[in-house]
């Protein structure tokens, strides 16, 4: 899930957390760091501090000593005990220190150290004077002040570690805006120029820099898509000549053939299904062209009522098949003009009427962001292997056809914002069901 939204994330959220991880990363390693050399410090401070006393203690004991200890008052400070040889105190008092851990300590022979939990931490140091008396003095360092300090400076390293975390994050927000902002302007220029003006570019010049390159790298881009576009806008218009004149010769044999009157049922049969024929296909030819010759009229700003889009194509549905209407309600409106809707709509009505039996079935749905109308029909239905391949140009199904209608039908559908699916599933009279979706205002 993380993986999953974090792949998702843009790029400057992306570099962002990245950054505060590893800033983060960092001061958890200064604190431990810190952390570490304050207990050494802290360790080596309270090591000396009680070398230091203990040879204070036994320097005086030494010089005011006879045949007996004596200790000078002056050198009795709190946490300081002077023991003889047999481990009696002489002088001194250490009744904070428990009774267990201070005997072990009256009588060591060797310089020895004990820490009492974090409470306090004791010196052993055995001593012999000048005139051969022997004793052990012990010394104690309470450890509060030191835990406290400690305390102290974790605290302020990690409320330091919050600090430089935040102002971390919002310095590689503003520069990453700032870095980033460039490129934001140039992918939405290039998306405008793109369907509006062909001809524009960057020409920020040599590729000095990241931004340069990438303007570069934009211009030639335009520059493949116009000539791509131009090249079909060119193609398209050579192939309606070729198409065109052909076309109009044969539709127009067609109908004098049909005039004439003067041939058989079976011939006057054949000629009415060329002349049907030869329409069909100039309507497919007469789309094509306003797509690739007039792509700003997808962009219109124009609108229409849906329930006149659907009164559009209810006379495709020939008589002697059922139709079944469901009407949406009144005054939805389709923000696309009325002819390129009824284009995309008309090839998927005449694909129900291809295929079906006995009836064809037009509902329409109202969503909050768009409309849906669902054609279906009563025939044999899609293959599942061929679900996708029923849009692609050529592809024809068992009722014949040119194999363009559904392909020209999304294509125009998409061109205003909208789509052309085959709905998972029957229609519920048990055929295909396909339907087209459209943006609403």
């Amino acid at each position: 899930m993380i993986t999953s939204r974090w792949r998702h994330a843009s790029f400057r959220t992306q570099i962002v957390f990245s950054t505060m991880a590893l800033i983060a990363l960092g001061m958890v390693a200064v604190t431990f760091g810190i952390q570490l050399l304050l207990h050494q410090t802290t360790d080596n401070t309270i090591n000396t501090l009680l070398e230091e006393r203990n040879d204070a203690v036994v320097a005086a004991v030494d010089s005011a000593s006879g045949t007996t200890l004596t200790v000078p008052a002056e050198v009795l400070e709190p946490g300081v005990a002077v023991y003889d040889a047999r481990g009696r105190r002489v002088a001194g008092d250490l009744a904070t220190v428990p009774t267990e851990h201070l005997l072990p300590l009256t009588t060591v022979t060797t310089t020895t150290y004990t820490r009492i939990g974090e409470r306090a931490r004791l010196r052993a140091q055995p001593f012999t004077t000048g005139s051969g008396v022997s004793g052990v003095v012990i010394v104690s360092e309470p450890l509060a002040p030191y835990e406290r300090a400690g305390r102290f400076v974790l605290f302020a390293c990690i409320a330091i570690g919050l600090i430089v975390l935040i102002a971390s994050g919002l310095i590689a927000r503003w520069v990453t805006n700032r870095a980033l902002a460039p490129v934001v302007q140039m992918a939405d220029r290039a998306t405008d120029w793109s369907e509006h003006d062909l001809g524009r570019r960057f020409e920020l010049g040599p590729s000095t820099n990241e931004i340069a390159a990438l303007g570069n790298t934009l211009d030639g881009l335009l520059e493949r898509v116009a000539m791509t576009i131009r090249a079909e806008q060119r193609l398209t218009s050579e192939l309606a000549h070729e198409l065109r004149t052909p076309l109009a010769a044969i539709q127009g044999s067609a109908d004098l053939a049909l005039m004439r009157g003067e041939v058989s049922d079976d011939v006057r049969e054949d000629l009415e299904q060329i002349a049907l024929a030869s329409r069909a296909m100039a309507v497919t030819i007469t789309t094509l062209l306003d797509l690739a010759r007039e792509p700003e009229a997808a962009q219109s700003t124009a609108t229409c009522l849906l329930g006149d889009v659907v009164d559009a194509v209810v006379p495709l549905v020939p008589d002697k098949l059922a139709l079944a209407r469901t009407a949406g309600p009144d005054g939805v409106r389709v923000a696309a003009p009325r002819d390129l809707v009824v284009r995309a709509l008309s090839p998927v009505v005449e694909n129900a009427v291809r295929h079906a039996r006995s009836a064809v079935s037009l509902d329409v749905a109202v969503h909050p962001a768009g409309v849906e109308v669902r054609v279906g029909d009563d025939g044999p239905g899609v293959d599942p292997t061929v679900r996708e391949a029923v849009f692609d140009a050529g592809a024809t199904g068992p009722g014949g056809g040119t194999g363009l209608g559904l392909g020209i039908a999304r294509r125009v559908a998409r061109s205003v914002g909208g789509d052309v699916l085959l709905a998972e599933g029957a229609s519920p009279a048990g055929g295909a069901l396909f339907v087209l979706r459209l943006p609403r205002l």
